[in-house]
This record gives C-alpha cells, sequence and structure tokens, in this order.
C-alpha cells in the first residue's frame, strides 16, 4: 500500500497509452504527497465507438479502484481524467446515467470513502448546474450526466471540474482551443486542490 496516494488517471481520448497530458498534473500532485503512485488506466480512449470504449474505462478504472481500496483499507485514492478520461472518472464515482451508455451505479459508500480527490477537465458528463464546477461554462456537455445530485452526492465535496465556455465536449462550444487549455489556466489551482483533500 501507498503512504501517500494512489492516484489513477485516464487520458484523453486519441492520447497514447499512458496517463496523458494529464499525467503532468498527477506528477506534481506526487512530488508534493511523498510516498504517492501514479497509475495509468489501460483502456482504447477511442473517438470512434466511444460508448463502448468509455464504458471499458469505466469498468477498469473501477476495477483499479475497488482492488486498491480492498488491499488497503487506510489507503487514499485520486480519481483524475481529462476529456474522456474524465467522463470515464466521472462514471466511476458517480455512476453512469447518461443517455447513450450503459447504466451502473455509484461506488459503494465504503470504496467511495477511499476516495480523497477526483479531479475532471473537460469532462463531456458536464452539467452545469452541478456544485462542483469550476470554470465559465454553466451549460450542459455532450452528454450530460443525469444523476448529478444524487450519483455524486458521496464524493462531491471531494470533487472538482473545470470547463469554460466554448469547449466544444464540455460546453457544446465551437472551440477546440479551450479544451486543450486546461492544464495551462488550472493545472496550479487543480494541484492545491487535490493536495489539500489527500492531506
Amino acid at each position: 500500500c501507498d503512504s501517500g496516494a494512489h492516484i489513477i488517471v485516464a487520458r484523453a481520448s486519441t492520447e497514447r497509452p499512458g496517463t496523458g497530458a494529464i499525467g503532468i498534473i498527477a506528477n506534481r500532485m506526487a512530488s508534493q504527497i511523498p510516498g504517492s503512485k501514479i497509475v495509468a488506466v489501460d483502456y482504447p480512449a477511442t473517438l470512434k465507438q466511444y460508448p463502448e470504449s468509455e464504458t471499458a474505462g469505466v469498468i477498469e478504472m473501477r476495477r483499479l479502484a475497488v482492488e486498491y481500496a480492498s488491499a488497503c483499507p487506510g489507503g487514499r485514492i485520486v480519481l483524475m481524467g481529462y476529456s474522456q478520461g474524465a467522463h470515464v472518472s466521472a462514471d466511476v464515482v458517480c455512476g453512469n446515467s447518461e443517455a447513450g451508455f450503459p447504466q451502473s451505479d455509484p461506488l459503494p459508500a465504503n470504496i467511495a470513502d477511499r476516495i480523497s480527490a477526483v479531479l475532471l477537465m473537460g469532462d463531456p458528463s458536464h452539467v452545469g448546474s452541478a456544485p462542483f464546477n469550476r470554470g465559465t461554462s454553466i451549460k450542459d456537455g455532450l452528454f450530460p450526466r443525469l444523476n448529478t445530485t444524487t450519483g455524486c452526492a458521496a464524493v462531491q465535496e471531494k470533487m472538482v471540474s473545470y470547463c469554460d465556455t466554448g469547449d466544444v465536449f464540455c460546453d457544446r462550444g465551437d472551440d477546440e482551443g479551450v479544451h486543450r487549455r486546461y492544464i495551462q489556466i488550472y493545472g496550479a489551482e487543480a494541484v492545491a486542490f487535490v493536495v489539500d483533500k489527500v492531506n
């Protein structure tokens, strides 16, 4: 078991296997939380057959979280993802309630208790009214979550979701550049949020 945080990372669509661009933030977190380990979610991360790819990511990230929480009852888990990886992360903790995706339940309470923080950037399941939102967007994403209030309740105080106006995926906008800038704009804030929650 890790003495620091067990950081599980889901990369964005079409990124090569590994932690993807958001891995930079995971590395910064790990450097500020000694004894941490970073684990990448092994999933397709494809835009073609997106629901199947995202579902595979949910199954794998959930497996990683449940297995670690079961093996390390005092462990501290961080879930994080960018774009499709954010969608995966949110579905793991809140359950999947979006139209066109297989429905799933939120993490059971004993596992959710082990989640220290959840970081989402550019989440296509973004809901404009969610209490854990940061950024300028007040619109829903491409695949808005239908159970934000009930599904995310157990973890919403530990979640942060960054989405800005104009983002093609989380705001249904028309500017792909917005979707790529979250690490640059909010990286330091995101690291501070997670480090505070873990500690």
